[in-house]
């Protein structure tokens, strides 16, 4: 008996400490270890919507806040994981102790503490978000270049209004899907939906902002960076929600206001490269088309557009063999793609509203070759967004006005 008590003695004393010490060492290094496995299995490639690598002032606020989020958060969960596994290996019971510790129900001190160490760490939090949010609200009251931005189901509807640079002339360009704005530029964008709440975000250019029915947001952006930033529909909007998708092209100012120029163009002179003498004819069966899309300069181009359009009218077509991609990001643009498009939206993009007029029998083969061929014919001759031959839009909007502006 008594050399069993003794064994268990021996067994609580100094080596049993050094047991412990050894127990946390491995784990430490255990833990880092498993860091330095985790930090090297990163993606070589930026992922299109990463919200780590801000390209406005505006996101490089937000990823501020966001590296002083982890930070204190990671200082939390290792002080409170450390002390967890330090108190449970060296205060945990021994087979020799058979009477019940102290209790510490009730300890002031330690309530006390643990109430006001996380008060703490809430208020470094609330003071940066809330003046976070106080300064993007004044940014949006005004900017440089105002867009309205229509959210549609499912796809987008971008409509350029003033622009500073022109003593707050309209541009009055409408384009889907895909935009094109100035470097250092301030956009104003002002959101709304008439029909179900979106939510519309660009990972790498701004925060996430609602579009809500009979009210209109207004959101900044001040895109610091040349490149091409992808967005998407951040609240669930219906069955094609996944597939709202847009871009942002930024590009020099002299290339913005090229692309402007060649949008207020009348359908051009070329058919794949080829000049002809006239503008191009429209094909008889795009006549199926005009009931709810528009092109610059087409007779009977007169479908609704912005917040009063019914869901069912679809985005301005002009320019469309400069945009990237077709259905709201859904297909990338090439002929053959747009051919599928045509021949039955409703199976590429089940929900949308040009399956109700388009179904696969209403147009024969030789229709949707020659619709192919007239659509990929809109691209502008001097090129989508060629600096060369660029013009002052004031001059460009007297010489080709824009229809119904």
């Amino acid at each position: 008996m008594e050399r069993h008590s003794q064994d268990r003695v021996e067994q609580t004393g100094q080596p049993r400490r050094r047991g412990m010490l050894s127990r946390l060492l491995t784990l430490g290094t255990l833990a880092l270890m498993a860091l330095l496995v985790l930090a090297g299995c990163g993606p070589d490639i930026e992922p299109p919507y990463s919200h780590i690598s801000p390209e406005s002032p505006s996101t490089e606020a937000i990823q501020d806040l966001y590296k002083l989020v982890f930070w204190l958060s990671l200082v939390v969960f290792v002080g409170v994981q450390f002390a967890v596994v330090y108190i449970a290996m060296r205060y945990r019971r021994k087979a020799s102790i058979t009477k019940r510790p102290p209790q510490i129900h009730g300890s002031r001190r330690l309530e006390i503490a643990w109430t006001i160490i996380p008060a703490i760490v809430l208020l470094l939090l609330l003071i940066p978000t809330i003046t976070l949010l106080y300064e993007g609200d004044a940014a949006a009251e005004e900017g440089d270049i105002v867009i309205d931005v229509y959210g549609k189901q499912w796809w987008w509807e971008f409509q350029y209004r003033e622009d500073a640079n022109q003593d707050g002339q309209s541009l009055g360009v409408v384009t889907g899907n895909e935009i094109t704005v100035p470097v250092g530029r301030e956009l104003q964008l002002n959101l709304q939906t008439n029909n179900v709440i979106h939510s519309f975000w660009i990972p790498r250019l701004s925060g996430k902002l609602d579009l809500i029915p009979g009210h209109v947001n207004t959101l900044s952006i001040t895109p610091t960076e040349v490149g091409e930033y992808y967005g998407e529909c951040g609240e669930f909007c219906g069955i094609q929600h996944a597939w709202m998708r847009f871009t942002i092209n930024v590009v020099p100012e002299d290339e913005f206001y090229a692309w402007v120029n060649n949008w207020r163009t009348s359908p051009p002179t070329t058919v794949r490269g080829e000049a002809t003498d006239q503008v191009v004819k429209a094909p008889d069966a795009f006549a199926v088309c005009l009931g709810c899309h528009r092109v610059n300069g087409v007779e009977g181009s007169v479908a609704p557009q912005g917040i009063e359009a019914p869901r069912f009218i679809g985005p301005n077509l002009t320019m469309l063999p400069c945009r990237e991609t077709l259905a709201a990001g859904m297909l990338e643009n090439t002929p053959e793609n747009l051919a599928i498009w045509l021949n039955d939206p409703g199976a590429v993009k089940p929900g949308n509203y040009m399956a109700d007029a388009i179904q696969p029998d209403t147009l024969t083969d030789e229709q949707i070759a020659e619709l192919v061929e007239y659509l990929y014919s809109l691209e502008p001759e001097g090129g989508c967004t060629s600096a060369e031959g660029w013009t002052d839009p004031s001059v460009a909007s007297e010489a080709a006005p824009v229809p119904g502006s």
